[in-house]
């Protein structure tokens, strides 16, 4: 059967709910279009997150892991630049209360005039007020005081390092496409928080191995001047004693005295190369520590009749403080081989790997019971201990009566 229309199509209520749902339609899309973008902002705020907590990881971990200053303010002006995609950062610290010393950069961002003065500068504004300061327009530069920017610096954000509720120096950052956001002030203020107790703890470490080079150094002199005056005092008694032998005819008396006398001299000699190879040889920093030792063995236990043994697995440098404790234990396992083995063999080697490196010292002398001894009485191995453990280091050794000793440090790196 047809179907009939018995009432006639009312178009215009017909139209008025399509344009109801078409308006319907728009609105939706336009939430839909919205919320996108407001998920998009919210991925993108996630990502920063996420990119400010790792910059913020790589610093602290630069913090815990005994790093070098040079090695921390690297790291503080990459991933500054980084956090905020500038081209250009700076560290500038404190020398004292008038000067402010670069000392790292990345990029071109700072004056041509080092050192910086406090009066009459920029950093030296922030390090007074201590809070942060941020520049866009490089018209403004010629009215804050500053000293000879460069020509193509377009914007600038220097913020304050602060430690223990004082300021020790500034953080800048420049030439950000586009120009610095009032967002990045607050980001780099936490960022220069963390950058600046990783700096101060660098520095620390720095200035405390200086303290203990100089009282190693005078340790040694005294050392020195003893032995010296000690060994002179023998060779002066031995040659009047020859001399009046000599003089009373007594030939075979005299040899005796001078054959003491050479075995003094000799003697003193060998403690004066012992006590000067204590010290850090100056190709411990030039050539590395592969270098050093070899030097090490040949100048004082291949001179002192030992035999010797070098082995080198994976040859690589390390930084200098790292290099300059493992030479530090290696002299001190060697000078107690010289001193209390009567070891005929000794045996360093030296093993690196891309996470490690063990140093391992070993000889064919007397040995001793590690039961038997007191640890107050492991002088040389409680120094080695503490040495070790100042690099993050694991000392082990192993020692048997007559059979001599082991010791090994490896150091993570």
């Amino acid at each position: 059967m047809p179907y009939q229309i018995s009432d006639p199509v009312d178009i215009p209520r017909l139209q008025q709910i399509l344009d109801g749902l078409q308006v319907e339609i728009d609105e939706r899309e336009r939430a839909t279009a919205a919320l996108a973008r407001k998920n998009a902002e919210l991925y993108d705020a996630l990502q920063r997150r996420l990119a400010e907590s790792e910059s913020f990881n790589r610093v602290l971990v630069s913090l815990l892991q005994k790093t070098v200053l040079e090695q921390v303010l690297n790291i503080v002006c990459t991933e500054a630049q980084g956090l905020v995609g500038a081209t250009g950062s700076a560290v500038l610290l404190l020398t004292d209360q008038a000067w402010l010393e670069v000392k790292h950069r990345l990029g071109k961002p700072l004056a041509a005039v080092e050192p910086v003065p406090v009066d009459g500068s920029l950093a030296g504004q922030v390090v007074r007020q201590g809070a942060p300061v941020l520049l866009n327009d490089p018209a403004s530069f010629e009215r804050v005081q500053v000293y000879q920017w460069p020509s193509d610096l377009t914007a600038l954000l220097a913020v304050p390092l602060h430690v223990n509720g004082g300021v020790i120096g500034v953080l800048d950052v420049v030439n950000k496409a586009g120009g610095f956001t009032e967002d990045d002030v607050p980001l780099m203020s936490v960022f220069a928080n963390q950058a600046a107790m990783a700096i101060e703890h660098a520095r620390l470490q720095e200035q405390a191995e200086q303290l203990a080079v100089l009282a190693e150094r005078q340790r040694l002199a005294r050392e020195l001047h003893d032995s010296v005056t000690q060994s002179l005092y023998s060779v002066t008694l031995y040659a009047n004693a020859a001399a009046l032998a000599l003089a009373a005819g007594k030939v075979d008396v005299t040899a005796g005295y001078l054959q003491d006398l050479q075995e003094t001299a000799q003697e003193g000699m060998r403690d004066m190369r012992l006590l000067i190879f204590q010290l850090h040889p100056p190709v411990l920093e030039t050539e590395g520590l592969v270098a050093a030792l070899q030097l090490r063995l040949a100048a004082v236990e291949g001179r002192a009749g030992l035999q010797t043994e070098f082995h080198v697995e994976g040859e690589r440098r390390l930084p200098i403080a790292i290099e300059g404790d493992l030479y530090w234990i290696a002299q001190e396992a060697l000078n107690n081989v010289r001193k209390h083995a009567a070891a005929r063999h000794v045996a360093v080697h030296l093993y690196f790997t891309a996470a490690t490196t063990s140093l391992e010292v070993v000889d064919d002398g007397v040995g001793f019971d590690p039961q038997a001894v007191p640890v107050e009485g492991r002088g040389g191995l409680r120094t080695i201990a503490e040495r070790a453990a100042r690099v993050g280091g694991r000392l082990t050794y192993e020692s048997t009566p007559g059979e001599g000793t082991r010791v090994k440090v490896e150091v993570t790196i």
